[in-house]
């Protein structure tokens, strides 16, 4: 996606909103804590995630496979002088660029797009220290709240035969997360709200186990 309208640009800490964020770091921590962590965020999008947790860290890596979200992400760093702790870098599941272990890797709402998803597991398996933890966010399958009016079954522009592809991915992706065997699922939850609004999103903690 290479809308410009899609990613935000921040330029003081005074336009940022963090209740949103505040609640996802309230979710990985009730297993781990982000405090002095090595983090790797997987579609990392504008780097929101960064902008608003980044501080915890010992270091925030994030990748997309957008270049115009890396661009924009780099630009949001810089404008917020965060450049000495965030890295972002065009990369995927498959194609992770870094040469060094994460304590804790976030994929956020982006397995889904993935279709090699037993790669994907194996590739964060390699990238992650021993005890770390993976944390899914994934939207849910429901017709309300997307971006994309084509997914919004109360838009004109709704589009049943590419909702039920979205919806297929999903669960594929759900699946994927409850059959791997490489990580102890350790928390998960999917929401009852018939909404897809940010905040009421899937979610899943893998740890790595011996």
């Amino acid at each position: 996606m290479n809308n410009p309208d899609f990613y935000v640009k921040y330029t003081s800490k005074g336009n940022l909103t963090p209740a949103l964020t505040e609640k996802y770091k309230s979710i990985i921590e009730k297993h781990v804590s982000l405090d002095g962590k090595n983090i790797l965020d997987i579609g990392c999008g504008d780097g929101r995630l960064a902008i608003y947790l980044s501080e915890f860290a010992n270091s925030w890596n994030g990748i997309d496979i957008n270049p115009y979200a890396i661009k924009v992400a780099r630009e949001n760093i810089e404008n917020l002088s965060l450049e000495d702790k965030v890295t972002f870098e065009s990369g995927s599941f498959l194609d992770i660029p870094f040469d060094k272990k994460f304590d804790i890797i976030i994929s956020s709402n982006s397995l889904h797009f993935e279709d090699n998803k037993s790669e994907a597991f194996e590739n964060m398996d390699r990238f992650l220290n021993d005890e770390g933890y993976v944390i899914f966010f994934e939207p849910t399958p429901s017709a309300n709240g997307w971006r994309s009016n084509e997914l919004n079954e109360d838009s004109k522009e709704f589009d049943e035969s590419v909702f039920r592809r979205k919806v297929e991915r999903l669960n594929k992706s759900y699946n994927a997360i409850r059959t791997q065997d490489l990580f102890e699922l350790v928390d998960e939850y999917m929401p009852s709200s018939v909404s897809n609004n940010e905040g009421k999103q899937y979610f899943a903690i893998l740890r790595k186990v011996e």
